[in-house]
C-alpha cells in the first residue's frame, strides 16, 4: 500500500474515534468508506403532530406514545403521499465515499450538501478498490486479481505524481519569494499554492475518496432509499444506501418499518406500470 498524506491520516484517525464514540451510529464501507448518522431532528410524533395541526391541539411527545390509531395514520399519510408532514424530520449524515458514488448521490438535490474541497487541501490519497463482491456478476469475476493489482498501482501512481508536482511547485514559489520575484506571503490563503491545488486536482480519479456532510428531510431520504437500495442500483451506492437505512432504522424504527411497508406494497404496481409502458412503446 502506498504512503498516505497528512489529510488522509487525520481522517483515518477521526473515523476510528467516531466509531469508538458512536458505534451504533457508524459503519465502515469498502476499503476506506465510512458513514455516520450524526444528528436527527424530529421523530414519528413530529409527523403526526404536524398532520393534525388543523384537527387537534393534543400533541404526542414521542413515537413511544403511539396508539394503533396513530400508527394507522402514519401509514396512511405515507401511503397516500401526503408529503409535507414528512418534511419536518431531518437527518445529518457524514460519509466518506468515492467521487463516482458522490456524483450519483448529489443528484438527490432536495438536501444540503457540503463536500471536502481540493481547492483548500490536498486530496485524500486513497482510492476505492473493488472487492470480490463488487467485481462479480452472477458468480463471474469481471476483473481478475491481475487487473485489480494494476488498478491499485495506477491509483498509487496518480497520488504520487500529485505529491511530487505539488512539492515541486511549492519549492518554486518559495524560491521566487526568496529572490524577490514574488512578494512575501500575506495572511490567509496563499493564492499561488491555491492555484497549484486547483490545477493538480484535475488528475484525481473518480475512484478517489471525498468527505461530505449531507442534511436531508425524511421525504427526500425516502426517495433516496427507494432508488438507491434497488437491486439495479450500482453496487457501490447501494452499499452506502443500505448502511444509511440501517442507521436510520435504528434511530426511528417505526418510521423505517412504515416506509418499508409502503415501498414493498407499491413495488408490484410500479412493475405493472413499467410493463404496460414497455408494451405500448
Amino acid at each position: 500500500m502506498h504512503e498516505i498524506n497528512k489529510a488522509t491520516a487525520e481522517l483515518q484517525e477521526e473515523m476510528a474515534q467516531r466509531i469508538a464514540l458512536n458505534p451504533g451510529g457508524t459503519r465502515r464501507i469498502g476499503n476506506f468508506g465510512f458513514i455516520e448518522l450524526e444528528e436527527t431532528w424530529g421523530d414519528e410524533a413530529t409527523i403526526i403532530n404536524t398532520a393534525r395541526i388543523s384537527t387537534t391541539n393534543q400533541r404526542l411527545r414521542s413515537g413511544h406514545e403511539f396508539s394503533e390509531r396513530d400508527r394507522a395514520l402514519l401509514y396512511q399519510l405515507l401511503r397516500d403521499q401526503h408529503g409535507t408532514p414528512f418534511e419536518t424530520v431531518y437527518f445529518r449524515f457524514r460519509f466518506i465515499a468515492p467521487i463516482f458514488v458522490l456524483r450519483q448521490w448529489v443528484k438527490h438535490r432536495v438536501s444540503s450538501w457540503n463536500e471536502f474541497s481540493m481547492r483548500y487541501r490536498k486530496p485524500l490519497s486513497v482510492a476505492y478498490v473493488p472487492d470480490a463482491a463488487a467485481r462479480t456478476v452472477d458468480g463471474f469475476a469481471v476483473l481478475d486479481e491481475a487487473a485489480v493489482a494494476e488498478y491499485e498501482a495506477l491509483m498509487a501512481q496518480l497520488f504520487a505524481w500529485y505529491e511530487q508536482q505539488y512539492s515541486a511547485a511549492c519549492d518554486r514559489i518559495d524560491l521566487a519569494r526568496e529572490t524577490g520575484e514574488l512578494g512575501p506571503k500575506k495572511g490567509g490563503r496563499d493564492p499561488y499554492r491555491g492555484r497549484v491545488r486547483e490545477l493538480l486536482r484535475n488528475v484525481m480519479p473518480v475512484a478517489a475518496y471525498s468527505d461530505v456532510y449531507w442534511t436531508v428531510n425524511f421525504r427526500s431520504l425516502m426517495n433516496f432509499f427507494k432508488l438507491r437500495r434497488k437491486q439495479d442500483a450500482q453496487y457501490e451506492i447501494r452499499e452506502y444506501a443500505d448502511a444509511a437505512f440501517a442507521l436510520f432504522a435504528t434511530r426511528l424504527p417505526l418510521l423505517a418499518e412504515t416506509m418499508q411497508r409502503v415501498i414493498d406494497e407499491s413495488a408490484p404496481a410500479a412493475a405493472d406500470a413499467a410493463q404496460k409502458s414497455s408494451g405500448n412503446a
